[in-house]
């Protein structure tokens, strides 16, 4: 069950999670919110396959959505499709 939740840096309600507020427009893509045991989550809405990371402070939650985009970027440059389009 979430508690607060705040989609990238545009939300109008500002005083959801002001301790993300700091790194929301580095990640405007992922939808972020903090758990009821505490934890936060970040997940990238109808993302195929679903990319979703946690952690226990909005710190490691930053390096943990860093270090998926790099995973993602890597994989994709990797991609044996990326120089049959157009």
């Amino acid at each position: 069950m979430e508690r607060e939740t705040v989609s990238g840096p545009d939300t109008d309600d500002q005083t959801a999670m002001p301790e993300w507020r700091v790194y929301a427009p580095e990640f405007p893509q992922w939808y972020v919110w903090r758990g009821v045991a505490g934890h936060y989550y970040a997940r990238v809405p109808r993302s195929s396959p679903p990319r979703v990371v946690r952690a226990l402070n909005p710190e490691d939650l930053r390096e943990e959505i860093a270090r998926a985009e790099n995973s993602r970027r890597l994989l994709l440059s990797g991609s044996r499709f990326r120089n049959h389009c157009a």
